[in-house]
């Protein structure tokens, strides 16, 4: 039995489960996420792939607008703008500098976007790498109300 993700809409096993305290999902998809997040976790070679998924889960899940979920979901997309726009390498997560009222962003639809479903949990690093950018690009694409105000916070923190 599956049932849509209340976050992202991924068609996901139905389970009874725990959930991420702020972020908004399904059990299964939250297993799914983490399951994955264990795979990529043992390779080196995907320590990339797994920021840009974490990037990618997170601000498809963005939950109710509170400080903790607004910040998380501004360092995120943060996060996706260094290396999708800016060209950055992906590495560690931003850290946040001198900006630290960031305000909520409505988030968008997330029925285009590729989800947690979509990145094989077995394979090779060359099928898992391009599946997590096709996710993260994805996702950065529906954002693209939003792209102005990330591009104005990037700014702000000095590193534009």
């Amino acid at each position: 039995m599956s049932e849509p993700c209340i976050g992202c809409g991924a068609k996901i096993a139905k389970i009874d489960g725990p959930i991420h305290r702020y972020m908004t999902s399904a059990p299964g998809c939250w297993a799914r996420y983490g399951e994955l997040l264990g795979i990529l976790s043992i390779e080196p070679r995907l320590q990339a792939a797994r920021q840009m998924c974490v990037d990618a889960y997170a601000v498809t899940h963005p939950g109710r607008p509170n400080p903790q979920a607004i910040r998380s979901v501004a360092v995120h997309l943060l996060n996706l703008h260094d290396y999708l726009v800016r060209l950055r390498p992906v590495g560690v997560p931003r850290l946040l500098g001198r900006k630290r009222d960031f305000h909520w962003l409505h988030p968008p639809s997330f029925r285009s976007t590729r989800t947690v479903v979509d990145i094989p949990l077995s394979g090779s690093d060359d099928s898992i790498a391009p599946a997590a950018r096709a996710w993260a690009e994805s996702v950065w694409e529906a954002w693209s109300g939003h792209h102005a105000q990330i591009a104005t916070w990037s700014a702000e923190q000095g590193t534009s």
